[in-house]
């Protein structure tokens, strides 16, 4: 883009337009530096009425302002001033992301799913311990019942809590033959607690 052929205030030094054209003709890091520095603000503020997310709004200032130093060479001073082109570059981009968002699954932390401890929810746990600890006692119980080789797999992968690998070479077996075994064992568990109940 040639700042000779532009409009007037695209040769004034101050001028969106003509930062944006220097951004564009020599990649020059300062007058993009000057755009940031008038821009970010209002691109934070379009963020915060678009999605009222702290967060989603300087993500959007970064994605904006970046869209605009890879983009500008797509600027056309014939076309609108420099403010429309770069509010509409972040306006879309806005969009962008809250569709992003929606696809994406809410993430589920701790917090959600646990309760915090106090007082009552100790007591709920502690309960919830004893019940642990009387299921396992009675799972135990028809462990017993199985061959010897698919007790010993089942407590390697269920009690010592090892992967598959990590079982069949303290078992000193092939891995398809821990898998065999870990597979019989859960299908007689099964049958063994169904049929109690």
């Amino acid at each position: 883009m040639d700042l000779e052929s532009t409009p007037n205030n695209s040769r004034d030094p101050d001028s969106d337009e003509y930062l944006l054209i220097a951004t564009v003709n020599s990649q020059d890091a300062e007058a993009f530096n000057r755009l940031f520095q008038r821009y970010s603000s209002k691109i934070y503020a379009l963020g915060m009425k678009l999605t009222r997310n702290e967060q989603l709004s300087k993500d959007l200032v970064q994605e904006a302002m970046l869209n605009v130093w890879r983009k500008a060479r797509l600027y056309d001073v014939d076309r609108g001033t420099a403010q429309g082109w770069i509010f509409t570059m972040a306006r879309n981009r806005c969009f962008d992301m809250l569709r992003k968002q929606k696809r994406q699954p809410q993430c589920v932390t701790a917090d959600d799913i646990w309760p915090q401890a106090s007082d009552a929810d100790a007591e709920f746990v502690h309960e919830e311990q004893g019940s642990f600890a009387a299921e396992t006692t009675i799972i135990a119980g028809y462990c017993e019942q199985l061959p010897k080789l698919q007790q010993d797999v089942i407590e390697q992968i269920y009690i010592l809590d090892r992967t598959h690998e990590e079982a069949a070479s303290v078992l000193e077996i092939p891995l398809g033959t821990l898998k065999s075994r870990l597979r019989l064992g859960i299908s007689k568990l099964r049958l063994l607690i169904g049929a109690d109940q």
